[in-house]
């Protein structure tokens, strides 16, 4: 009969076999894949100095960041940044300068900045600006991690307008942000180790049972006496 501290080994190591296939199967199945978040937004008429409601002074502005996803915790994230201005027959000039990008989260419904990262923009086109060091760069702390996760822009761009005047702000933000996404904790090292103990555990438990069956070594048998 097997005794209870056997089947009780056993189950433990089943539990640990069993999990570390699952954590490194979750690893797997979450392995970084490129994506582009986009956000939008108008910059509004400030022709003069005030805010107005000329729509030919407007700024149509689209952020494109590209990224992978799922982000791991406690991992930097490069980020690729793109800005296009779609400006209105009443602007002459769009010159953005400093763009940052900040991850954000709702926290008992107040955005809540968690890290974040700003860079110089260059001109790579036509109304088209990108970051000058290439990408910008966020580290969320090693205890961030879940889901409803979400990035946000702010930018400080002057405007010139057709009629001579000009508008400069520093730290715009338009009202939308990139789609939810989650940030993983990375349990392959928890799998490998789960694996190892599993395997080490079962290792032992088929050498006890090996040697419990292995039958008594061959002796001459006793004779009784004449």
């Amino acid at each position: 009969m097997i005794r209870a501290r056997t089947i009780v080994s056993i189950a433990a190591i089943a539990l640990l076999l069993g999990d570390g296939a699952f954590a490194l199967l979750l690893t797997a199945t979450a392995t970084p894949r490129p994506a582009t978040l986009t956000i939008g937004g108008t910059f509004p008429d400030y022709q003069g100095g005030r805010l107005g409601s000329n729509g030919s002074n407007r700024v149509a502005l689209a952020f494109e960041i590209g990224t992978m996803l799922p982000w791991t915790r406690g991992q930097v994230q490069a980020l690729s940044v793109t800005l296009t201005a779609q400006p209105g027959p009443g602007v002459r000039l769009v010159e953005p300068t400093i763009l940052s990008v900040r991850l954000q989260r709702w926290d008992a419904g107040i955005r809540t900045t968690l890290a974040g990262d700003l860079d110089p923009l260059t001109l790579a086109g036509a109304d088209r600006w990108t970051t000058s060091n290439g990408s910008v760069h966020i580290a969320p702390n090693a205890d961030v991690a879940g889901s409803s996760f979400f990035l946000a822009v702010a930018l400080n761009l002057t405007v010139q307008y057709q009629d001579g005047s000009s508008y400069a702000t520093g730290g715009w933000e338009p009202d939308a942000r990139t789609t939810f996404f989650d940030i993983r904790t990375d349990v392959a090292p928890f799998g490998a180790v789960a694996l190892a103990a599993g395997s080490l555990g079962a290792a032992i438990i088929v050498v006890s049972w090996r040697r419990g069956r292995r039958p008594a070594s061959d002796a001459s048998p006793v004779r009784p006496p004449p």
